[in-house]
């Protein structure tokens, strides 16, 4: 079933309290099993599972450290050995040993190949085989179960092979097929261990990134094959000659798949892209075309499973998630219950959530979306961000008056004054495309402060809320910035902090002038591309105690030295700490909450030891936490997890049994 979606608080529990369902889909695997089938999603925020057949779905991403999941593979054994294969974007690929559950990264020798297609022989149960296809490494090969893998690319046409694909008679014919980029398609009749190209003349040069084998294969010898600009092709020889599908034009074929009783029923069918599908009920002979609704966008990946009367068709999409139709694509209907991969990277609360319980979230791709009921569901803001990637969202410190919010994107800095509904350019005096960070002056009310800045270091101060901007004169080394923030009394304190990321490393400069100047105050040897700065409401001239996080660990001075800075992990080495956040009522209780790939830590002395804090929280990649601007009564947590799924907790340590917590002294 779904992760429950709650109403009511609980102390010191996380509960799922809403996201925007959908997303992208990359791959739909089925599982047979004694109790019925169960289902699994790949998708840019990990894998889900569902064992009602679709209705509902659950997310399953237990070590699961590269969740960006592009492909997933079921054991033809499964009811005995619960195996479940998934390929990851740089994350080579992971293996479940209870039916996906759980997570175990398997090995590579040298680098981690990008995985972006994964087939397991029909015998695996005897052979334990299974390749890999991988964007620009080739082919891998495994014959003991994923422990070991091996490439083996001799006579391939190219080494980016998008499809691979295993004969059901791979027993006694041991013939694989794979899509190749600019490459067409290679066969291989020894098990994958050598390749050679089929086909000759356009087809040979196409980019195949999707085939599919008939499961009659010995008797039809039926293969489809889908092309990037070169459409679908159809073989009834094994693949020796190819005949073009007139009905699908030139257009990108990303999917195909054929009934699993397709000796009887003879269905075959084809998503071109945004355009809908092609069906044939005749094993390849004729075609008919079906549009899909342009709402649903483009479909990734296809999967056709066997229904009571006719072949159920299962459509992945880019952007509306998973889609179910029964009668072959004349009508679809959403089956995203429980599954959010939204594309979502930053997440903001309104400074009057209190009242208004308006968050806002945006990122790659996505434009920006928000919610009135804190979280619970979301709508798309405004039509003129649709599509540009979000980097940073920022309301004004005024919004539950003026109703200001500015979006850092891709095309530049937007201005919204109807609280995100619509939105303008910011044009005088600024001509930045690429940004990426946003930070309001503290005493907003009075000064009218605000920064931006992004690529190239470019660094813009607008004294008039953001109408009107002029371009700060320190470049900070011509590094990215991607943090911005201010003292909290920024009237008196005249701080601004500017967090960068360069080549090997970031970086928080720091100007003690309003912006006017900046020195280069701390960096940290890394390749993560964020940077993120909390600065508490202790912070004064005197006392100029600060924090930022970059890579695996949190910076903070020293209690003796202000100048003197040191690192801690959270949680180990190995994990991702993407954003923290001090309490507003940090004065009183010295607590900071840092999201991590691992979940939710606390620290309760200033950052200077962390506990895990993840009770309740099923969802452990966490890209953003936020404390309650109203803290200091409902002691309130909220984070967005990978997907884009929003947690809230609320934090009260007196009716916890202590904490373990590392004894050092507080900021």
């Amino acid at each position: 079933m779904a992760e429950d979606v709650t109403v009511g608080p609980v102390a010191n529990t996380w509960q799922r309290v809403g996201g925007e369902e959908g997303g992208t889909v990359t791959s739909i695997a089925v599982a047979a099993r004694a109790e019925g089938r169960r289902m699994f999603l790949g998708t840019m925020s990990g894998i889900f599972i569902s064992d009602d057949d679709g209705a509902t779905w659950r997310i399953s991403n237990d070590q699961l450290t590269s969740p960006y999941v592009q492909a997933v593979a079921v054991s033809p054994d499964y009811d005995r050995d619960s195996n479940v294969f998934a390929g990851a974007v740089q994350g080579g690929v992971f293996k479940s040993f209870d039916g996906g559950a759980s997570w175990n990264r398997l090995s590579f020798w040298g680098a981690i190949p990008n995985v972006v297609a994964l087939a397991l022989a029909p015998s695996y149960a005897t052979d334990r085989i299974a390749l890999l296809g991988t964007d620009g490494d080739g082919v891998y090969r495994t014959t003991n179960g994923g422990r070991s893998w091996n490439p083996s690319n001799v006579g391939l046409s190219g080494l980016s092979v998008q499809a691979i694909a295993v004969s059901p008679e791979f027993r006694t014919d041991q013939m694989v097929v794979a899509g190749i980029v600019n490459g067409g398609v290679c066969r291989s009749s020894d098990g994958g261990r050598s390749w050679e190209q089929l086909a000759s003349d356009d087809f040979a040069t196409a980019t195949v990134q999707a085939l599919a084998l008939a499961p009659n294969f010995g008797a039809d010898r039926t293969i489809v094959a889908g092309a990037e600009e070169h459409g679908l092709w159809i073989s009834k020889d094994g693949g020796r000659s190819w005949t073009r599908v007139a009905e699908a034009g030139d257009a990108a074929v990303n999917a195909v798949a054929i009934s699993p009783g397709f000796a009887d029923d003879q269905t075959i069918v084809a998503g071109t892209g945004d355009q809908g599908v092609v069906v044939s009920t005749d094993g390849g002979a004729s075609w008919e075309s079906r549009t899909l609704d342009e709402a649903y966008g483009s479909i990734l990946t296809l999967a056709l499973l066997a229904g009571e009367s006719a072949p159920a068709l299962w459509a992945g999409t880019f952007s509306t998630g998973l889609l179910h139709s029964d009668d072959l694509g004349r009508t679809w209907t959403p089956r995203n219950t429980g599954v959010t991969s939204q594309n979502w990277v930053t997440m903001a609360l309104s400074p009057d959530f209190g009242h208004d319980r308006t968050m806002f979230a945006g990122g790659s791709g996505s434009g920006v979306h928000c919610s009135t009921d804190a979280g619970a569901a979301w709508d798309a803001c405004g039509d003129e961000l649709v599509d540009l990637d979000i980097a940073d969202i920022a309301p004004s410190p005024l919004f539950g008056s003026d109703g200001a919010v500015l979006a850092a994107t891709n095309a530049g800095l937007f201005r919204s004054d109807d609280r995100g509904q619509s939105w303008d350019e910011a044009v005088e005096g600024f001509d930045l495309d690429d940004v990426r960070a946003i930070g309001f002056s503290s005493t907003f009310a009075d000064d009218g402060v605000v920064f931006a800045g992004g690529a190239l270091g470019l660094t813009y101060r607008s004294n008039d809320g953001g109408a009107t901007w002029e371009r700060l004169a320190h470049d900070f080394d011509g590094e990215t910035v991607v943090a911005l923030a201010t003292g909290p009394d920024f009237a008196s304190d005249r701080a601004v902090f500017a967090g960068t990321i360069g080549s090997g490393a970031a970086a928080v400069h720091v100007s003690y002038d309003g912006g006017e100047s900046f020195e280069r105050f701390i960096e940290h040897d890394t390749t993560t591309p964020w940077v993120s700065i909390a600065v508490p409401s202790t912070y004064t001239n005197e006392n100029r105690a600060w924090l930022f996080a970059t890579s695996s660990q949190v910076f903070r001075p020293t209690a003796r030295f202000e100048d003197v800075w040191s690192g801690t992990y959270p949680a180990d080495a190995e994990t991702s700490v993407l954003a923290i956040s001090a309490t507003p009522t940090f004065a009183d209780d010295t607590t900071v909450y840092a999201a991590t790939s691992r979940g939710v830590f606390r620290s309760s002395n200033g950052g200077a030891g962390w506990s895990e804090f993840n009770p309740g929280l099923r969802n452990r990649a966490v890209l953003r936490v936020a404390a309650s601007p109203n803290y200091a009564t409902d002691h309130t947590v909220y984070a967005m997890a990978l997907g884009g799924e929003i947690w809230r907790l609320v934090d009260e340590p007196e009716s916890r049994l202590g904490e373990a917590m590392a004894p050092t002294d507080i900021i």
